[in-house]
């Protein structure tokens, strides 16, 4: 009544007279449209009330003041569109003024007030709402979950009966889109407590492992928390199927979807699965985690903890498929198993292995057995005998490389080689798979390191340029990914390297393995190099280019300060082995630290100073061979630090194989120079050879020129008109006849070759060459006979 509504105005005097003016607001704007008339008044009436109701406590005076507040919004929102066009067409402009700036009215801006103040109520009223809505969730701590059509959801009761119902509902729903994959986890984690037998916890299990996996991201790795629950309910599945021999799991099995599981009694049953599968997605997806961690972190580290844990699934599994004969799924857990074992020492695997030894076992192996153990070397043996005999051509291919790199990481050089000489997979490796083609190079690079070790260089080098030689040996060994000088790596090519990467542990070192391969280079090219003073005209390719190119990139630089890296120290010791400065070399090559990652540096060092050694003294020979008459044995194994009986066997060896055209005198004790090869000349010798033939070539392009100027810049003709041309002159400079010139002239215009009586023969050896050398042969002749006619078939043969 009126006396309710005079006490609220003095209670609250400004909201009641918002309230007046939005009423005001709304009725002029019902007068402005006819058809908004109704709705307008139905807001202007419920103003009040809505605010005096608003003041009330509790869920109902709120949700009306909501209720009132956003009805107001709705219909004021179309009674200002209706007035606002209402306006526009009232003003009567026509053309460009209905688009000009307007002065706004003063009912202009009551409405636009209007309008914000509303706005501020329905704020007001919405927060009102929320903290009421707080308060009663206080009040009442539990809440009742509904669906989309407004109706409570009530939780599904699990029991042994209806298990199999929702064990179905739950694997349909894999895959779908909106399925919520946690959620599926843990309805079946509820399910696994509610089995009763073996047979459904048995199904429930296999379901859940399958669940897990399947949270992994599409382009990352299974989360560590959910690897680790994944690989705890695979070896509760384990535990569950080696207690109970009945139960078997088969791919090919029956899915025993039957209601009466609950009722199961013990009896002999196959249940449709993979266990191996499951053996392989753990350890793939703990691959792929170890590949995407920065391995210089301690999360890496952290990771790496896991790989026992992951070990004794895979032995146990095996013992699974061992105890079930199941020959395909064995072989493919061997495999998986020589996988963890084939790149690390043997010091490390036992540890392993001793874990794996404490587990309980159901009966004797026959794929490792008892008697191997304690001893690493039997035991991967074991299991590659029986990839050999059961598994497919591409499991034995793999199998095969990696006792082949197992072999050579224990410097058991020679049984490695001959395996992989054996079994001819060199003949087609280029047609294998890109995982198998990577395991071959690690294993030819492994099969390097160890013949270095062994002081092989010379079968080092062999195994190695092939895979140095590249610049992309880091793919190679799927180590990195890098970009090729020619080729740009598409973004789907860049995705497939990255899949196929190796974790951090499992790389070879390629600092390591360059620093090989360049030390084994400069001890094969550096004699060889120093080999061309006794036979220059041999046109020989270099050993290595690769280290032939480094070589010649290092003499080219201005300024050369001291060694800061390994393929630095190496140079530096290629130039002092060059220069007969076999200590400086020895120093270099020792300094380098990364020989102490292998695990007997110290050999390795003494043994590269002994070969620096021998290296010295053929370099020196070859390079002084033809300076001496004869040396002192004594005087080399002094000046090299050498005893005299290993210098008397390599100069033995050096004669044997005719590197050196000598012989030793044992009685003297000297190596005697022969001079039998005229080719064998001095320095001096070659560069006054090579001066003389220069100086040829002057001559013969002033004799060109004076040519031209005399014949008033005209060309000479060919052959014929040439030895014409001599027939009409007064006959040889010499006195000899024109007919013996016409024999004799093969050369430029018939003048080249002016001996008569060696005419016909320069002409063959010689004077065949035209523009090139036959005319010098020719002019030879005429200067001084045969020394001249020398040069020339000298210079033709160059």
């Amino acid at each position: 009544d009126f006396e309710s509504l005079i006490a609220e105005f003095r209670a609250n005097p400004t909201e009641s007279n918002d309230d007046e003016e939005a009423a005001s607001a709304e009725s002029e704007e019902e007068s402005s449209d006819d058809d908004q008339a109704v709705p307008s008044t139905r807001t202007a009436a419920a103003a009040v009330p809505s605010a005096s109701k608003g003041k009330g406590k509790g869920k109902a005076a709120v949700a009306a003041a909501s209720d009132s507040e956003s009805d107001d919004s709705y219909w004021d929102s179309d009674s200002d569109e209706s007035s606002s066009s209402s306006d526009s067409d009232d003003d009567g402009q026509v053309g460009i003024a209905r688009w000009l700036k307007k002065t706004p009215t003063k009912e202009d801006t009551s409405a636009k007030k209007a309008k914000k103040d509303r706005a501020q109520r329905s704020q007001r009223a919405a927060a009102a709402q929320a903290a009421a809505a707080a308060e009663e969730d206080e009040d009442d701590d539990g809440f009742t979950a509904v669906g989309k059509d407004g109706k409570a959801v009530e939780a599904p009761k699990y029991n042994e009966r209806n298990l199999n119902e929702h064990l179905l509902a739950l694997i349909a729903s894999r895959g779908r889109k909106n399925t919520n994959k946690l959620e599926s986890i843990k309805s079946l984690e509820t399910l696994l407590g509610v089995g009763v037998n073996a047979l459904q916890k048995a199904k429930v299990l296999m379901a859940l492992v399958s669940a897990q996996f399947d949270s992994a991201p599409s382009s990352g790795y299974l989360p560590i928390e959910m690897w680790h629950k994944a690989q705890s309910r695979l070896n509760e599945l384990l535990s569950l199927l080696e207690a109970n021999h009945q139960i078997t799991i088969l791919e090919t099995g029956d899915s025993h979807d039957y209601e009466e599981d609950f009722e199961y009694n013990n009896a002999t049953i196959t249940l449709r699965g993979s266990i191996i599968a499951s053996i392989d997605r753990l350890d793939d997806e703990f691959t792929k985690s170890l590949r995407n961690i920065d391995p210089h972190t301690p999360e890496y580290v952290e990771r790496m903890r896991d790989t026992v844990p992951l070990y004794l699934t895979i032995v146990r599994a095996q013992g699974y498929f061992e105890h079930r004969n199941l020959n395909d799924s064995l072989c493919r857990v061997a495999f998986r198993r020589l996988e963890h074992l084939y790149y690390r020492t043997d010091q490390v695997n036992l540890h392993v292995e001793s874990a794996a030894a404490a587990l309980p076992r159901t009966s004797e192996s026959h794929v490792v057995p008892a008697s191997t153990a304690g001893n690493m070397e039997a035991i991967i043996h074991s299991l590659c005998t029986f990839l050999y005999l059961n598994a497919d051509t591409l499991l034995r291919s793999r199998a095969m490389l990696m006792h082949v790199f197992n072999h050579a990481l224990h410097k058991r050089y020679y049984v490695a080689r001959d395996l992989l000489l054996m079994s001819h997979i060199q003949e087609n490796v280029h047609q294998a798979d890109v995982d198998t083609q990577v395991l071959y190079n690690r294993a030819i690079a492994q099969l390097g390191l160890a013949a270095f070790r062994l002081g092989k260089i010379q079968e080092s080098f062999e195994h190695l340029v092939e895979l140095m030689s590249v610049g992309h040996h880091r793919e190679l060994l799927s180590q990195g990914v890098g970009q090729l000088r020619m080729h740009q790596l598409s973004p789907n090519e860049e995705q497939l390297q990255r899949q196929r990467q190796l974790p951090f542990h499992i790389n070879i070192n390629l600092e390591l393995l360059e620093c090989v391969f360049l030390t084994s280079s400069m001890l094969l090219e550096i004699p060889f190099m120093a080999s061309a003073n006794i036979n220059p005209d041999a046109r020989r390719a270099p050993i290595s280019r690769a280290f032939r190119r480094l070589l010649d990139y290092n003499e080219r630089q201005v300024f050369i300060g001291p060694p800061e890296n390994t393929r630095d120290h190496i140079m530096a010791a290629a130039k002092s082995l060059a220069a007969g400065e076999w200590e400086d070399a020895r120093d270099f090559i020792q300094s380098i630290r990364i020989w102490s990652l292998l695990p007997d540096s110290e050999e390795i060092t003494s043994m590269l100073a002994s070969k620096i050694q021998v290296e010295a003294l053929r370099t020196y020979l070859f390079t002084y061979a033809t300076q001496f008459e004869s040396v002192g044995l004594a005087d080399l194994a002094t000046m090299f630090d050498l005893p005299k009986g290993k210098v008397y066997a390599l100069l033995a060896r050096m004669v044997y194989h005719n590197e050196v055209q000598a012989s030793l005198d044992e009685v003297g004790g000297v190596l005697v120079f022969s001079r039998t090869s005229h080719d064998a000349s001095s320095r001096l010798q070659q560069t006054a050879l090579a001066l003389s033939n220069k100086a040829n070539t002057f001559a013969d392009i002033n004799e060109r020129v004076f040519e031209l100027k005399i014949n008033g810049g005209q060309a000479p003709g060919d052959r014929q008109q040439g030895g014409e041309r001599g027939d009409r002159q007064q006959g040889d400079r010499e006195g000899r006849p024109a007919q013996n010139r016409r024999d004799g002239g093969g050369g430029r215009d018939g003048r080249d070759n002016r001996d008569g009586q060696r005419g016909n023969q320069n002409r063959r050896d010689g004077g065949s060459g035209g523009q090139g050398g036959g005319h010098r042969g020719g002019r030879g002749g005429r200067r001084g006979g045969n020394a001249g006619g020398g040069g020339g078939q000298r210079r033709n043969d160059n």
